[in-house]
């Protein structure tokens, strides 16, 4: 796709540099922040939130494929990356996605770089430290979903099995709930 078959969305791009080749400034230094998840939330505000796992993805990508090893390294890639894909952009939705990364890559450099960073500490945890905090962070998100369907005939059969005489749960949401606390009491959770 030609700059121009986006209505001149992408005509801006040649004036942005990529990171780690030529700033125009040298970002502070990130400071930690309290909750280690900070900086990916705060750099994945920007984007909308069924684009946020895409761009996750460019940021590990740069570590698992590309063997980028610092924050600056993963930002340059990732932009090397986004920059390729606005060239063969089919539509103009995906081709104003990708110019957008950019643009929040250059105006939200701390940002970005500190989301590398938090990227690269976590691909540097051992595989069962990764997985467990994919479960910590999936656990909202899976229970937001039970809340309000009916409860499932498994749950009913494991509340028995744990000895659970109450009142039949609203939704499977509660019902997990149940099912945890029965089992912690019991030490099998």
């Amino acid at each position: 796709m030609t700059p121009d078959s986006t209505g001149g969305q992408l005509s801006h791009l040649s004036t942005l540099q990529p990171l780690g080749k030529s700033l125009p400034f040298d970002p502070p230094a990130p400071t930690p922040p309290q909750d280690p998840d900070e900086p990916r939330r705060v750099f994945l505000q920007h984007f909308e939130p069924q684009r946020r796992s895409g761009i996750a993805n460019l940021f590990h990508f740069s570590i698992r494929d590309h063997g980028c090893t610092t924050a600056r390294q993963v930002c340059s890639q990732v932009w090397q990356t986004v920059h390729r894909r606005t060239q063969y952009a089919n539509d103009p939705e995906t081709a104003t996605h990708l110019a957008h990364v950019l643009v929040v890559m250059q105006h939200d450099q701390t940002g970005a770089l500190a989301y590398a960073q938090s990227v690269l500490e976590y691909e540097q945890l051992p595989y069962e430290a990764r997985q467990r905090v994919k479960t910590q962070r999936a656990a909202p998100y899976i229970h937001a979903a039970m809340q309000g369907k009916d409860v499932t005939a498994p749950q009913l059969a494991m509340l028995r099995r744990l000895g659970y005489e109450g009142t039949v749960p609203r939704d499977r949401a509660e019902a997990s709930v149940l099912i945890d606390e029965l089992m912690r009491g019991r030490g099998e959770l």
